[in-house]
């Protein structure tokens, strides 16, 4: 059985920090605030708190699949594959990145689009699991970022028992 994690690509969104965490939560909470929601970590080229989820992720109860732009990768990322106990993906130009409708090689990550239509997720989760390795990141791509469209995914995962 192929395991498949969720999460969202703009963790770092001004909308998401908005909306989905409390105002008056630490900036430096947030991350395991996420981590306590989703698997799947998207850490960008620009973002500033990377030292920050270096720590939690090293703190984490759970495992987490962490997708790092190749921008933000640094001795610290190494560490943590040398590990061996968080996927670790560097997305360089060369990873392969699958998306609905997008001819690809196999991919261990995928991006969809914001979604509440049940029957394209499920077409898009399917998708996805049919040319994912063992264990894949599947990651929702927009601004601003949907938390709802993670949820669905999931609801649709343990549907689909995954």
């Amino acid at each position: 059985m192929k395991a498949i994690h969720l999460g969202l690509r703009y963790r770092r969104s001004p909308a998401l920090e908005s909306s989905f965490f409390d105002p008056e939560m630490p900036a430096d909470w947030r991350v395991a605030f996420l981590l306590n929601e989703q698997d799947a970590l998207w850490v960008a080229g620009d973002d500033p708190d990377v030292d920050t989820v270096l720590a939690e992720l090293h703190d984490s109860p759970t495992d987490v699949f962490v997708v790092v732009e190749d921008a933000a990768w640094s001795p610290g990322w190494q560490s943590l594959v040398d590990a061996g106990r968080h996927a670790v993906v560097r997305l360089t130009d060369d990873t392969p990145l699958w998306r609905p409708g997008t001819p690809s090689a196999p991919a261990v990550v995928g991006l969809v689009p914001a979604s509440d239509q049940p029957a394209d997720l499920h077409a898009w989760l399917s998708a996805f699991l049919d040319q994912a390795p063992a264990e894949a990141a599947l990651f929702v791509d927009g601004e601003p970022p949907s938390v709802a469209t993670v949820d669905r995914l999931r609801t649709l995962t343990e549907l689909m028992g995954r």
